[in-house]
């Protein structure tokens, strides 16, 4: 009896550790834009936001307001990049007035880039980007 209670404990931590080590290691964060922005080829409003990486593939992320009306996915890659601020940053490159979401840089080194939609290659085309972050929540 000890020692299938033994064997059903070690299993139970086994899991809670693999649990743990999933959660750390997709990105999740929040932020808010003051202004609309685009999102792969998606333009989004204002508002509140979570960028959360997908469960079933990991180059997929999902951009998605807090009120769930407005969602897209984007496709990224890690990236070697960190935030200097100690905290995760979310990156966006402005052309002119139009922002768009590049990545989000952490200080754990488990930062991600965006790849760019068809909207930002085509700004690209007219005029360098001004890089700029906004802290995650």
């Amino acid at each position: 009896m000890k020692k299938i209670s033994g064997v059903a404990f070690a299993v139970g931590m086994m899991l809670a550790s693999v649990s743990a080590i999933a959660q750390d290691m997709g990105i999740k964060a929040n932020f808010s834009m003051s202004t609309s922005f685009y999102a792969g080829g998606a333009k989004m409003p204002a508002g509140s936001y979570t960028i959360r990486q997908s469960q079933e593939d990991q180059s997929i992320y999902v951009v998605q307001n807090s009120t769930g009306s407005h969602q897209v996915m984007v496709v990224g890659q890690s990236s070697s990049a960190t935030a200097p601020s100690g905290k995760a940053d979310i990156v966006f490159n402005r052309y002119g007035t139009a922002e768009y979401l590049a990545g989000v840089d952490t200080a754990t080194g488990t930062s991600v880039s965006f790849d760019a939609g068809a909207a930002e290659k085509v700004a690209a085309k007219k005029g360098s980007p001004q890089k700029h972050t906004v802290p995650a929540k």
